[in-house]
């Protein structure tokens, strides 16, 4: 029983924490609000390091923290949410820190994919991005059950980056577009960057509007790079965590704050990738720019 409770079966602290988010929701909900969000959680080792814990237990609190972000996300209707979770450079780590790590992905995973677990119950949907060849095959089939279990969930999507970096995902994308040259499914002239997009472990969700990144790093450390070109970029000092609703809030403030400037970016950004295409496709010629309508 919560020392709040005062005897009569009500929790005044959990009570105080429910207005609290309903408030926040509703003063946000005044602004524009990001459709995709993205976090680099960093700062997990930190955390264990300061309170003398094994780096193990940071990681465990940081996935707790991850699933109490993923309601403050849904209360704002926030519809996709992308985590750094293993780099492909985290390889490099001790070998007892990345099985370690791989223990806890496995574990995490399976209670995420529980029947009436934390995904069906909010109906997300989760997919796990990266090059999952270098991963053990015991997260491999963790990640494909998670996948599996919530493929038709609806509500919001769970990126989660596993054995990944930019870089990697970049020349992937490319690899495939370069298949797709060879075996004629593509035209040179097919080659663009909404193809480049689509191409990426994201697809149709490519656009980040909003990143954060915790531990007061202001690094982008090889993720989303292409992804969050024109976004909205927050650095913050507090550690995963103990990341709060708060810090949370702070980061679509400034989201808010900057969001004309965004949109405006952007569409000045289409226009000129238009412009480029038009140039490329020859719009000189009348027939040049007949098949390009129509193709259209």
């Amino acid at each position: 029983r919560s020392m709040w409770d005062f005897g009569t079966g009500f929790d005044a602290r959990r009570a105080g924490k429910r207005a609290f988010r309903a408030l926040v929701s509703r003063v946000l909900r005044c602004g524009a609000l990001p459709h995709h969000v993205a976090f680099i959680m960093d700062g997990n080792r930190r955390w264990a390091e300061k309170r003398k814990l094994d780096r193990k237990a940071g990681h465990a609190f940081g996935f707790t923290q991850l699933k109490e972000c993923l309601k403050w996300c849904l209360d704002l209707g926030i519809c996709v949410v992308t985590v750094y979770a293993f780099s492909i450079e985290n390889f490099k780590r001790s070998q007892r820190e990345v099985d370690s790590l791989m223990d806890l992905a496995v574990a995490k995973l399976d209670e995420l994919s529980r029947k009436r677990g934390f995904l069906q119950r909010n109906q997300i949907r989760v997919q796990v991005l990266g090059d999952l060849s270098l991963l053990p095959m015991r997260v491999q089939v963790a990640a494909a059950r998670a996948m599996h279990v919530s493929r038709n969930h609806r509500r919001a999507i769970l990126n989660i980056c596993l054995a990944y970096t930019s870089r990697q995902e970049i020349l992937c994308a490319c690899d495939d577009l370069v298949q797709g040259l060879r075996r004629g499914d593509l035209e040179s002239a097919d080659v663009c960057e909404d193809l480049i997009s689509q191409a990426l472990y994201t697809g149709p969700h490519s656009q980040v509007d909003l990143l954060i990144r915790t531990s007061g790093e202001t690094r982008m450390s090889d993720f989303l790079l292409w992804q969050a070109s024109l976004s909205c970029v927050s650095f913050q000092s507090v550690l995963w965590p103990d990341f709060s609703l708060s810090n949370l809030a702070t980061s679509i403030l400034l989201y808010q704050s900057s969001h004309k400037a965004l949109v405006q970016a952007r569409l000045s950004h289409q226009e000129a990738v238009m412009c480029q295409r038009r140039r490329s496709l020859g719009f000189g010629s009348e027939g040049a720019r007949e098949a390009y309508i129509k193709g259209l």
